[in-house]
């Protein structure tokens, strides 16, 4: 019985990881280059908080009054989290993720971390605008945890 579960669980993980790498190939493939600042830029795994929040510009000749913000999407540990809430700025579109969902994502990094040592991860943003064309960016924020 516990084989059967671990094998359904690793061929859901495994369809579902080539799932994502489909959507990121075909969304980055022509992807405009967007400039992404996410934000805490230092997380502790477990700590309190509501958001992680994603400040996105778009390179001269784009308009961010043009993205579709219910498209963006922040891709974590090869799972995308859905953009929780959005708001422009200027020339910035400022895009909110559950803390707790992107936290749970995260979690994996425990089995290969020491307490105290951050570990360096990537998030890409990805999204589009209006007329169909996609756009990505990245920033790399530290994770860490601290044992009980």
């Amino acid at each position: 019985m516990r084989r059967c579960t671990i094998l359904t669980t690793l061929a859901l993980a495994l369809s579902f990881t080539i799932c994502t790498q489909l959507v990121t190939t075909r969304a980055g493939a022509n992807a405009i280059p967007a400039n992404v600042d996410i934000d805490p830029d230092a997380l502790l795994l477990g700590s309190q908080g509501e958001w992680i929040t994603a400040h996105i510009g778009l390179p001269e000749g784009y308009d961010v009054n043009n993205i579709n913000g219910s498209s963006v999407t922040l891709q974590v540990m090869g799972s995308n989290v859905s953009v929780s809430r959005y708001k422009i700025e200027g020339n910035i579109l400022i895009a909110k993720f559950d803390r707790a969902l992107v936290t749970n994502l995260l979690l994996s990094l425990i089995v290969h971390m020491s307490p105290h040592v951050k570990q360096k991860v990537s998030l890409t943003v990805m999204g589009s605008l209006y007329d169909g064309k996609g756009f990505q960016g990245s920033d790399t924020i530290e994770v860490f945890f601290t044992q009980i």
